[in-house]
């Protein structure tokens, strides 16, 4: 899957957009075992996870988006009923990713991958999910996308002091879970079939 990036250059307030691959490639141990997506990394040990740390440290990286999509955790696959998380002034969010470069194993013509950092969720997002995406306010983007800024923790504790985003939900239809069924409509509000 395909998703947008911003990155910073080295020595430089020049911003770029850049097309990403979502997820880190994790190969299996196991002879001819299948490779596995990492698509989140947690902020709380992303720089003590050996196949995060480097990333954290100096390849970072904005995912703006108009909103997000969460499943309420805990009640079971079947039955479930998604939501679209977004800011009340539709706005666009930037959550906080890393990036490593492609290789020739990646495909996609060698594209770069980045995943996406999350963080327990706030008192709104607790309702519908444990876990929630780092939203970073623009008060933090300089730092986040200065490749030269190296202190995790402090990079970590400004992250995780800064309040979150205020932020609204409403129910949505669960085709959004069927990657063929990617269409502007995705996001139009529809009624519970389920409770919070």
């Amino acid at each position: 899957m395909e998703i947008y990036g911003v990155l910073g250059d080295l020595g430089s307030v020049k911003r770029k957009i850049e097309v990403f691959r979502w997820g880190f490639g994790l190969r299996s141990e196991k002879k001819g075992g299948s490779s596995t997506l990492l698509i989140n990394a947690r902020i709380e040990t992303v720089d003590s996870k050996p196949r995060f740390a480097s990333s954290f440290e100096s390849r970072r990286c904005l995912v703006p988006a108009g909103g997000f999509y969460e499943w309420p955790r805990g009640r079971g696959s079947r039955g479930r009923q998604p939501s679209y998380i977004y800011k009340p002034d539709k706005t666009p969010i930037a959550m906080a990713g890393i990036w490593e470069p492609g290789s020739k194993n990646s495909g996609l013509e060698y594209r770069p991958s980045l995943v996406i950092l999350t963080r327990e969720s706030d008192r709104f997002m607790s309702a519908i999910h444990d876990r929630m995406p780092v939203t970073l306010p623009s008060s933090l983007w300089s730092a986040w996308l200065d490749p030269s800024f190296t202190n995790p923790g402090e990079l970590k504790r400004a992250i995780t002091e800064a309040p979150t985003e205020t932020l609204e939900a409403h129910f949505v239809d669960g085709k959004v879970g069927n990657p063929e069924r990617d269409e502007p409509g995705n996001i139009t509000a529809v009624q519970s079939n389920t409770l919070w």
